[in-house]
């Protein structure tokens, strides 16, 4: 009546487990099944979460597969943008593969597997198991906190896989600021990409007078600034810091080359003369020699010029000339101040010498005999010599140059 014909039948012994028996397609008696499970999986070698079996149909098994942890993670600041990060490898163990790292850095909190910016994805300089691992990253900015989140991930044949997160947050370094006082070279420190260059050439000396009456102050160094220059890590710099005029010499030339290319120059400043003469120039003008006044009894030396002016007296035809543009650091309202002008000696006996101008520039001669010299110009600010008084016989020496280096 209602019994299954054996025609409707359609498995074979290859589709039955082995172990059982049954009718199968075609046979006319019941045959041993040969279907065998030979998995050799194990629930570490399977995803988290994931269903499998091994050799027995009736046990299904879940994964427990993960990316194994890292054990630390930290990052300090090196230079400039550049960052040092930190992590400890995981501990070998099965189940737990690992490959390397994923970093990503935010400046409004931790960023995650999925927020902020990937930065990083390597396995350091250390691969071995519980190894601490490193690596050197550039951030964005200067003086920024931020927010990094580091993940292990790990490459299979499923794909992809990532780990746990750990956090870390750090501040980058800030505007370096240099001085350079003598001639000599400076390699560029990572984590910079932009430079500023601000130089001062030696200051004028100051002509040997005695019995010869006054001389000029010596004119403060030229000075020079250069804003945005390209730099980058490696790169080296070969400063020439201008010396200071000795008696009728101008002061030297101040430089910044790199790879033989001139960044930055400023010449010296021009010598005090002990003639009227119209060619005493500098960033800063000397002072006249005397009379400072119309008044017979009263011939002190002139003042020098000082932040780029020129030498008193002004406007006359002999008037030491300055640059005409601030001698301030940066060119800015709020710099330091260099290459003042020298201050003119006194022509005559008994009377004083003038000021120098702010910014190095050295004090004037006496005519006094017996009284102080004329004071050199201050060194490393391009101060242009003090001029020679009636009885001097000093020489006059300007202040020497500089160089300040900003890198951003």
């Amino acid at each position: 009546g209602g019994g299954i014909s054996l025609e409707d039948v359609t498995a074979t012994q290859s589709d039955l487990i082995k172990g059982k028996t049954a009718y199968l397609q075609g046979q006319d008696d019941p045959l041993p099944g040969t279907l065998e499970l030979t998995g050799n999986a194990q629930a570490a070698h399977v995803l988290a979460g994931e269903t499998f079996y091994a050799t027995d149909p009736k046990d299904k098994q879940t994964g427990t597969m993960t990316v194994n942890s890292l054990l630390s993670f930290s990052c300090a600041p090196y230079s400039g943008r550049r960052v040092l990060v930190k992590w400890q490898n995981p501990k070998t163990a099965s189940g737990k593969p690992y490959s390397g790292v994923y970093i990503r850095y935010s400046t409004s909190g931790n960023p995650g597997k999925t927020g902020g910016t990937q930065i990083y994805k390597g396995a350091g300089n250390n691969t071995v198991s519980e190894g601490q691992s490193q690596a050197y990253l550039d951030l964005p900015a200067l003086s920024t906190k931020y927010y990094l989140s580091i993940y292990p991930y790990v490459t299979c044949s499923a794909g992809e896989m990532t780990g746990a997160v750990i956090n870390a947050t750090v501040t980058t370094s800030a505007v370096l600021n240099k001085t350079f006082t003598a001639s000599g070279s400076y390699t560029i420190p990572a984590g910079y990409t932009k430079a500023d260059l601000f130089a001062v050439g030696g200051g004028g000396g100051a002509v040997n007078t005695y019995n010869h009456g006054g001389s000029y102050g010596g004119s403060g160094g030229y000075t020079k600034t250069v804003k945005s220059i390209a730099v980058s890590s490696g790169q080296v710099l070969n400063m020439t810091i201008g010396a200071g005029g000795v008696n009728n010499a101008n002061g030297g030339a101040t430089s910044v080359t790199m790879s033989g290319a001139v960044l930055c120059s400023a010449d010296g400043g021009s010598y005090g003369k002990n003639s009227y003469d119209t060619g005493n120039a500098g960033g800063s003008g000397g002072g006249q020699f005397g009379p400072y006044t119309d008044k017979a009894d009263h011939l002190e030396g002139y003042p020098g010029g000082s932040d780029g002016g020129d030498g008193y007296p002004l406007n006359t035809n002999y008037t030491a000339k300055g640059q005409g543009t601030t001698t301030r650091a940066w060119g800015i309202s709020t710099g330091t101040l260099y290459a003042g002008g020298g201050g003119g000696g006194s022509e005559l006996r008994y009377y004083a010498g003038g000021a120098g101008g702010a910014g190095g520039g050295g004090t004037g001669g006496s005519g006094i005999s017996g009284a102080t010299y004329q004071r050199n110009g201050t060194t490393n600010t391009g101060g242009g010599a003090g001029g020679a008084g009636y009885y001097s016989t000093a020489e006059g020496i300007g202040g020497s140059g500089i160089v300040l280096l900003k890198l951003y």
